[in-house]
């Protein structure tokens, strides 16, 4: 069979988002489909993208949407013929011949032009919704082509039930045809870093991209500079790289919190970033289902979550981590406090989680979702 597969994710070369579609073609290859992949162009492309062509994957680098005016408007009016043929990459996507396309998107509207392309010409496609927030609410006209192209999809993957919940909520209808799908992670199914001495210092880590408008560091700074929490023998790792990172770094300056707060860039080696911290702990204001905590968890960490997306779907408050209920201030110092009068229990939790995490997120969720989508693509329209 011909998969496609179109990536929407424009922010950065790479991210969590792409490694489930990415790893699911390499599968399907494996099994000896054809596949291509869509994706955006950077000037620099993410090194994954050679490891697939160098396993037989034809790799088409897309044109930024806003490259010019021009283009622009013959997108809107090829959309306005009810065709995309007007479009390079989408016709580059339509020479394929594809049995079927899968849209990988960050929130649930960034792939919106691709569903439109496989609708518009009868090709049987899926989109994988990594994201949603509460604030990113659909306008009535966007609505309309959003329930279009869902209704028409085989599937909509969700990471998180919770997302799923939302979106219908934001479209006003239920997605019965909506599953859940889990990402790939970095560490081993059975990793078993030892737990780290404290030596008069607690350790925790925020493991996420530098970008406070989604994973809230800039609210973990706030309650890292209170009173209470400059007497305690506790430092902060963040690791991660993003383009605000120059900003958090004045921002750690401005709350003089140099010395308490270290900027540690990218964890190449999960495993041994938590034989070296104790916590994990992810402020965020909106999210998919976090790698960082499914790998933290399978390491036999505990962790310091906000309710939002699919982090309260694996972290049972007090049990196996800690829940703040919003991302605020308030919220997010009130649940660091009580971890830190359980600190002495935190071992014990991370095993717990443990457990947790591997009853459900599976060995494999990219052999998984490859598998799921030569299904779909096998069933009659």
């Amino acid at each position: 069979m011909r998969f496609v597969f179109i990536s929407a994710m424009a922010s950065v070369p790479w991210g969590g988002s792409e490694e489930l579609w990415s790893q699911a073609a390499l599968h399907l290859r494996q099994q000896g489909h054809q596949v291509s992949a869509l994706v955006p162009w950077w000037p620099q492309p993410a090194a994954q993208l050679r490891s697939l062509s160098e396993n037989g994957i034809e790799v088409r680098l897309r044109v930024p949407g806003t490259a010019s005016l021009a283009r622009r408007a013959q997108r809107k009016l090829s959309r306005w013929l009810g065709k995309q043929q007007g479009n390079e990459d989408f016709a580059w996507v339509l020479r394929q011949k594809p049995d079927f396309v899968c849209v990988s998107n960050g929130n649930y509207g960034d792939g919106l032009d691709g569903l439109e392309l496989c609708a518009d010409n009868d090709v049987p496609y899926v989109s994988v919704v990594q994201a949603n927030a509460e604030f990113i609410w659909p306008n009535d006209r966007q609505a309309e082509r959003l329930i279009r192209v869902y209704q028409k999809a085989r599937s909509i993957f969700f990471v998180s039930e919770r997302n799923c919940e939302l979106l219908e909520k934001q479209l006003g209808i239920p997605l019965k045809n909506a599953e859940v799908v889990r990402n790939p992670f970095n560490v081993r199914w059975n990793a078993s870093p030892p737990w780290p001495l404290v030596n008069g210092e607690w350790r925790m880590a925020c493991v996420a991209r530098l970008e406070p408008p989604a994973k809230g560091q800039d609210l973990l700074f706030e309650v890292m500079a209170s009173e209470a929490w400059r007497s305690r023998p506790v430092k902060l790792s963040l690791f991660g790289k993003g383009s605000m990172e120059k900003g958090l770094k004045r921002l750690a300056r401005r709350l003089d919190l140099e010395g308490r707060v270290a900027f540690c860039g990218h964890a190449a080696d999960i495993e041994k970033l938590w034989a070296e911290h104790h916590i994990l702990v992810l402020p965020s204001r909106y999210e998919g289902l976090p790698l960082a905590l499914v790998e933290a968890m399978l390491c036999s960490r505990p962790a310091i979550v906000t309710d939002v997306a699919g982090n309260a779907e694996l972290v049972e408050d007090g049990n196996s981590g800690f829940v703040a209920a919003a991302p605020t201030k308030f919220h997010l110092n009130e649940t660091m406090e009580r971890a830190w009068k359980m600190r002495e229990k935190w071992k014990g939790m991370g095993a717990k989680a443990r457990l947790i995490v591997q009853a459900k997120v599976c060995e494999n969720p990219a052999a998984a979702f490859a598998e799921n989508l030569e299904r779909l693509a096998q069933q009659r329209a």
